[in-house]
């Protein structure tokens, strides 16, 4: 008696797993990810700051880094970019840095637009195909005094350019 008692709850079992929807796997109301590329968005100004500032003025990465301040006058066609070093920072690792800040804003503003190509060694990228990049390189102490720049320069639209800094 016992035995038939357990294969008639066994039964019911099987039958009422075989008679539900299950809601674990998927949920009919979930949101779905949305796998799409979307091109020419409105940018995230605010983000982009914070996310250039976050990867780019990291101090294990870039000792010499100070700050990045940008302003992308896409109406203008032009990129303002200021990179400011520490206080004795080598001409070297001046440019080097007005380099990765250059690189480092395309990358940040092609992570919001994909329509804009990534840099690489020899491009600073596709957000500087159509626009200017007035560039400003400071020593730390001569940008809080509004001082001269140690270096100034403007690359034309799609030029890739090395900067070498005379001390």
């Amino acid at each position: 008696m016992k035995i038939k008692k357990w294969l008639l709850a066994a039964g019911c079992a099987v039958l009422l797993c075989g008679c539900t929807k299950s809601n674990i796997v998927r949920s009919e109301d979930a949101a779905q990810p949305d796998f799409n590329m979307y091109m020419n968005v409105e940018l995230d100004i605010n983000q982009l700051h914070e996310d250039v500032n976050d990867i780019y003025l990291d101090e294990s990465d870039y000792p010499m880094a100070a700050a990045i301040d940008f302003d992308l006058r896409l109406d203008e066609s032009a990129v303002d970019v200021i990179a400011v070093v520490k206080d004795g920072t080598s001409a070297e690792d001046a440019a080097y840095f007005a380099d990765v800040a250059i690189k480092g804003i395309n990358d940040q503003v092609a992570v919001q637009d994909f329509s804009y190509g990534e840099s690489d060694d020899d491009t600073f990228g596709g957000l500087y195909q159509d626009n200017v990049i007035n560039l400003k390189i400071y020593e730390e102490s001569a940008y809080k005094s509004n001082g001269a720049p140690m270096f100034e320069t403007q690359v034309p639209m799609d030029e890739y350019l090395t900067f070498e800094i005379n001390p």
